[in-house]
């Protein structure tokens, strides 16, 4: 058929060749010659190309559904992992914290036999009897063991005088043994181990170990792993049905499909009910796809196996081995699915050039003539448009204004465009310069803000306080107007109050709320000097009406100038550094409550410290240690503890060192973020 259509277009061609001279048998005769020559060229020359790519187009959708299929396996299964180990850190906590507890009060017991008050016999005796009557829950006990490695005291009544020397930890070692030493070179450990009890079954259990050096005690604060060990299992049964639900409806090519195999053999998700007998299929060697399966490398790299009876009932299997649940994955597709598509589209480029050069004698010569006339006229056009007045009304030429009517293709909605053109540069003029007004304006009112904002800061300390505390702040706004505080003010009682946080947003928003907060603070501070109870009342009024659920993170603390007391409440900013005397910077850690502002009626905890003569108290917000540079990385809280332990202990020249090493940080970086800073300092 396509060698027929080309013979009568190469006649019909040589009977116009003298009026090749018009721009439309010029048009005509390249739109017949190129569809002549891609139409032979493709049906003659890339039949096999075309079926080759596309075979290889469907084989490569199977390995991308494969390694898409082994990277979500992997994801889960990463996840999982991730989940138990925050789990495990998250109890490693809460024992570590009662460990330091039973700690302090073996230390009382101690200190009262140092000072006489019992004999030191009695004291561990108090102390014994005390861990045997402390009550943790079901499964959790704390215990005493000495250097002779036998239990002293334990709130598991069937350990008592237990020699506890022979239990070995998961690392095999000597548990009673192995924590004392360690926990007397480094002060504490963790282990994890099997315990058997004189009543019941074995069970694994995980403790912390702390070291008690007055006595050559070791502490331990003991919990049954039995609740993590059912919850990843129970997990894991969820994330494999899971996938078994995702995977089971997933179709490949037409009838191709995805199936597991596990370690066992047994099938996690196994073929569909007419496909039940695949694993059973044997390759050309005449060994079944189960056994061939078995010879995957544990590495991961998938391999692909053909099984089938014949030619036509061939099937090609790309599997890989995933090694952490030592699963098979298997992508099963029919060899006809993988060749039916080129066939299909092969038959449909012969029916489509057909068409397309039959269509192509009846139009071309048409609608050549029609493309031709009206282009002299938009190209006089377009050369008049550059030298009209783009701020005037148009003037179109009527010719060219009716050309969108007269002609309903290529040329007509090519003078439509010219015509948009037209119109789009006049009204983009006119937006330009009134944006560039708007802009002005605009510029000018943040500038208006950010003088108010500024205004807003206090005012320097009386002189009669300055003699007893110095105290220097500085905020750095990211953009125009920022979303960072401080405030500092002396209470009714003598006691200086100071404060830093952070609003959610940037910007205005953040302004407003970062003004709202401010006038909040110093209103509930008249009658109300706990910082926990201010920071409670500030949280209450924010969060009466926040429909945008804005909120702000708040650092309130309470000195008292004669004493060093400081009183304080952290709601989510970074915890504030003290610098030593000696350079050493430590931070008040501990969180009282959630962001103010998120919901009312919540309580905040307060916490205290002591701010030594000469120490200096540093607050600052997440500008600080989240300030990058030029290729992402952060300026980070270890740059920030350097540059505090070496910088000088005047407040303003320490704040000073500070910002400038954070510029040279980001060495000309865009300010991401508003950088806040208020340092105290006890003379």
């Amino acid at each position: 058929m396509v060698f027929t259509i080309a013979q009568i277009c190469i006649r019909f061609l040589r009977a116009r060749s003298m009026a090749f001279h018009s721009l439309r048998s010029k048009i005509f005769a390249l739109v017949v010659a190129m569809l002549v020559i891609v139409a032979a060229f493709v049906m003659l020359v890339t039949r096999h190309d075309v079926t080759r790519t596309v075979v290889r187009g469907e084989q490569q959708a199977v390995d991308n559904v494969l390694d898409l299929v082994l990277r979500d396996t992997e994801a889960r299964w990463g996840a999982l992992l991730a989940d138990k180990i925050d789990t495990v850190r998250g109890a490693r906590r809460q024992l570590m914290q009662l460990g330091r507890m039973v700690d302090s009060v073996l230390a009382g017991y101690a200190e009262m036999a140092a000072r006489g008050v019992v004999s030191e016999g009695a004291a561990r005796g108090m102390a014994r009897n005390w861990v045997n009557g402390l009550q943790l829950d079901d499964r959790r006990y704390a215990m005493l063991y000495d250097a002779e490695l036998r239990v002293l005291a334990s709130g598991d009544r069937r350990l008592l005088d237990m020699d506890i020397g022979a239990v070995r930890d998961f690392k095999n070692r000597p548990m009673a043994r192995a924590m004392y030493e360690e926990t007397r070179a480094s002060g504490y450990g963790f282990a994890i181990y099997r315990l058997a009890q004189p009543d019941a079954g074995a069970e694994t259990r995980y403790a912390y170990f702390g070291h008690f050096p007055a006595w050559d005690w070791v502490i331990v604060i003991s919990d049954s792993a039995q609740d993590v060990l059912e919850q990843f299992a129970h997990r894991r049964a969820d994330m494999e049905e899971s996938l078994r639900n995702a995977l089971g409806k997933l179709k490949l090519a037409q009838t191709g499909f995805v199936f597991i195999v596990g370690r066992d053999g047994e099938l996690v998700i196994a073929p569909p009910d007419d496909q039940a007998g695949l694993l059973d299929r044997t390759d050309a060697a005449g060994v079944p796809l189960r056994q061939a399966l078995q010879s995957l490398p544990a590495s991961g790299t998938p391999r692909q196996f053909v099984v089938g009876a014949s030619e036509d009932a061939l099937w090609q299997v790309d599997a890989a081995r995933f090694k952490p649940l030592g699963w098979v994955i298997g992508a099963a597709v029919p060899r006809r699915d993988l060749t039916a598509p080129a066939t299909r589209l092969v038959n449909r480029q012969a029916l489509a050039f057909g068409l397309t050069l039959l269509a192509a004698l009846a139009v071309a010569w048409v609608m050549a003539a029609r493309m031709a006339r009206p282009l002299n006229q938009l190209t006089r056009y377009a050369r008049q448009l550059p030298e009209q007045d783009l701020t005037a009304a148009p003037q179109v030429p009527p010719q060219v204004a009716a050309l969108p009517s007269r002609h309903r293709d290529e040329t007509g909605r090519l003078a439509e465009s010219f015509l948009f053109m037209d119109a789009k540069l006049r009204e983009n003029v006119a937006r330009l310069m009134s944006e560039t007004t708007a802009r002005q304006r605009y510029e000018s009112e943040l500038n208006i803000a950010r003088d108010i904002q500024l205004g807003l800061l206090p005012v320097p300390l009386p002189d009669d306080v300055r003699g007893r505390v110095s105290l220097h702040a500085a905020m750095l706004p990211a953009k125009e107007v920022g979303g960072d505080l401080y405030d500092y003010f002396m209470l009714p009682d003598g006691r200086l109050c100071i404060a830093i946080g952070d609003v959610s947003d940037k910007g205005v928003p953040a302004a407003l709320f970062m003004a709202v907060t401010r006038t909040l603070l110093r209103a509930s501070a008249e009658d109300e000097t706990d910082p926990a109870l201010l920071m409670e009342r500030v949280n209450n009024r924010l969060a009466e009406n926040n429909p945008n659920v804005m909120f702000v993170t708040l650092f309130v603390a309470v000195l008292d100038l004669h004493s060093g007391r400081l009183d304080w409440a952290n709601a989510g900013p970074p915890a504030p550094c003290v610098v030593g005397v000696d350079g050493r910077v430590r931070r008040l850690e501990g969180r009282s409550g959630p962001a103010c502002g998120v919901q009312e009626g919540l309580p905040y905890r307060g916490m205290s410290a002591t701010l030594a003569p000469g120490e200096v108290l540093v607050g600052y917000t997440d500008g600080v240690t989240e300030a990058a540079d030029g290729a992402g990385q952060q300026y980070g809280e270890a740059r920030l503890d350097a540059v505090l332990a070496q910088a000088p202990r005047e407040v303003d020249a320490l704040a000073d060192a500070l910002l400038q090493d954070v510029r040279r940080f980001a060495a000309g970086a865009e300010q991401s973020d508003d950088i806040t800073l208020i340092v105290v300092r006890r003379p």
